[in-house]
């Protein structure tokens, strides 16, 4: 009943005849095969129509019963990103829920659907807060990310905030992205002899790694994840390969 695949859309302007059940989704069937209005045109109201994409496929019928139970029309119930990017378009969805163990990755899914349908809000919702993964999706696109226990209540919360046009982000997660703001500002920093520019956390990284700390104990000072020590420093030492060559191609023209 529920997770029914887009095999192939068609041109929104189109009125077909097949439904669902034959393989095919018209601008005139659900997911369910369930006959709908035509495709709703520009100057229509996008209130109220959530796609839902990726998780397993119980998880996904729970969350539309969810929605349902609340007035929100759920138009589309889709297995992987680029289908939900298609229905989003196809339906013009005010919000896609997207599970963020969609395959194919759920970053890549938020930018594929950011591009077919812009004006929908893309909320990626997973078992709990990753503030990487937070950080990773709003900069692919995404209105913002809903930890599932916050229930059904705080789903529905979610969903309506993101109808209203407002970014839906957990309250543990914004000093993830004012971090971030703050971690463009630039600081130069010497690394082998060369003058780079590093970001304010790499260069904090950088410098407790010359005191000697190991990354678990920078990861614990920091109160971040080994991963993120691990990738700020990769950066660092990219940044001093391509500082190599081009100093000693300017020593060579002196």
């Amino acid at each position: 009943m529920f997770g029914l695949r887009l095999p192939k859309l068609p041109d929104p302007g189109q009125r077909g005849t097949c439904t669902a059940a034959s393989g095919k989704l018209d601008s005139r069937a659900t997911s369910h095969g369930i006959a709908r209005d035509a495709v709703p045109t520009a100057s229509d109201q996008r209130a109220r129509t959530v796609v839902l994409a990726g998780g397993q496929l119980l998880i996904r019928a729970a969350r539309h019963s969810v929605l349902a139970r609340a007035g929100i029309d759920v138009v589309a119930d889709v297995a992987d990103g680029p289908t939900a990017a298609d229905a989003a378009e196809l339906y013009r969805a005010g919000v896609v829920l997207i599970d963020a163990d969609v395959p194919g990755g759920c970053v890549r899914a938020v930018r594929r659907i950011v591009e077919r349908a812009p004006d929908a809000a893309v909320l990626v919702i997973a078992p709990e807060l990753d503030r990487e993964q937070l950080l990773a999706v709003v900069q692919a696109g995404a209105r913002g990310f809903v930890a599932e226990s916050l229930g059904a209540g705080g789903l529905v919360r979610a969903i309506e905030v993101a109808l209203s046009g407002e970014a839906v982000i957990p309250r543990a997660g914004v000093s993830t992205l004012i971090e971030q703001v703050r971690d463009r500002q630039q600081e130069q920093t010497s690394v082998d002899g060369f003058e780079l520019q590093l970001t304010r956390r790499e260069a904090d990284v950088f410098a407790r790694l010359r005191e000697g700390m190991t990354p678990k104990q920078i990861a614990f000072e920091l109160g971040l994840s080994a991963v993120t020590v691990r990738r700020h420093l990769a950066s660092v030492a990219r940044k001093a390969r391509q500082a190599r060559p081009l100093t000693l191609a300017l020593e060579s023209t002196s």
